[in-house]
């Protein structure tokens, strides 16, 4: 080495590499966290509308999935202000100097959390409320009623953790703070356990109802499709947690699945209670045809009986998860 060669200095961070992408997925999370709101929105209006105006039965259920809606705004707020601070974009665009950005990026992830498990939590009652109120079956009451307890617990322990995520809390987010104790990453991985169960048990508990009605194969496969479709997302967050160098532009997915699972949970509570909305302005939806209402009603005995009453309470066609088996009674002490 000549003597006018400079050592490279031994604490200082290795060279980047040539040749680095510099695109940054910025607005795609603030637009796609937006848009999933949006949606979600538009099924609440729906289903406020129906059990509001066209059947008159407005209860806890849909207290709670109005809550959940006002959860998963805040939930995608957070996540927008974390792109606002660096999600989306590379590691090596980043100011590393910039510690109040890094900072305010922690604090709305921690936010982010815990309005995130709010929202599934609401959600998860209101379906399990419509559950317990719409079934006639004592067995399926029983069970609808053990889960919610399950739910309500389940999520209290959660947020418990996320309250108590480190000490002092702040210290979560603000790294200048020190830290005297902080959850093991065990128990984050509980936490995403737990929903992952109570999201298996609440969309399998229908089911055995559901494969005995008189649906079309197409609506029973799309209810199918739910559990799947949910399973999915909670795998691809379990997946997309892992370490990666990279992380604040990975962050941009696992931001993705954010808003689509608080406000996927929504949309999926209110589809449940649309049949007498698509029953009265879009009849021959989904095969809801006078033809079909006739088979229906000329079922007899055992879960056709409740069929007919569902049907003709609910303004005609076959029934869906959201409308049988169900007790008017049940329904008129709900509002």
């Amino acid at each position: 080495m000549s003597d006018t060669e400079t050592p490279p200095s031994p604490g200082g961070p290795p060279p980047l590499p040539p040749n680095l992408p510099h695109d940054s997925l910025k607005n795609n999370i603030i637009i796609s966290s937006a848009v999933c709101w949006a949606i979600a929105a538009f099924f609440v209006g729906l289903r406020l509308y129906t059990r509001g105006r066209i059947i008159r039965v407005f209860g806890a259920s849909d207290w709670s999935i109005l809550l959940a809606l006002i959860f998963a705004g805040v939930t995608c707020g957070e996540v927008i202000e974390q792109a606002v601070y660096g999600a989306g974009q590379h590691t090596w665009d980043l100011d590393p100097n910039d510690v109040s950005s890094a900072i305010a990026w922690g604090r709305a992830a921690w936010y982010g959390i815990l309005f995130y498990l709010l929202s599934l939590a609401c959600s998860k009652i209101a379906i399990l409320l419509l559950y317990i109120h719409l079934f006639t079956f004592k067995w399926a009451r029983l069970a609808g009623q053990a889960l919610l307890s399950l739910v309500v617990l389940s999520h209290l322990f959660m947020a418990a953790v996320t309250f108590t995520a480190c000490i002092p809390l702040h210290s979560y987010w603000d790294f200048t703070v020190e830290k005297r104790y902080c959850h093991p990453q065990s128990m984050w991985w509980s936490n995403t356990g737990l929903h992952m169960v109570t999201d298996f048990l609440i969309f399998l508990l229908p089911m055995p109802i559901v494969w005995t009605l008189n649906l079309p194969r197409r609506q029973k496969l799309i209810l199918s499709a739910v559990v799947c479709f949910i399973s999915i997302l909670r795998l691809l967050q379990l997946l997309r947690a892992q370490t990666d160098p990279d992380f604040t532009y990975v962050a941009a997915e696992l931001s993705y699945l954010t808003a689509v699972e608080v406000n996927g949970a929504i949309v999926c509570a209110c589809v449940m209670t649309l049949k007498p909305f698509l029953t009265r302005f879009f009849p021959r939806l989904w095969g809801l045809s006078s033809a079909r209402r006739s088979r229906s009603s000329r079922s007899g005995g055992g879960v056709g009986s409740g069929v007919r009453g569902a049907v003709k309470y609910a303004g005609g066609g076959p029934p869906t998860i959201g409308s049988l088996p169900m007790q008017v009674s049940n329904l008129k002490a709900n509002k």
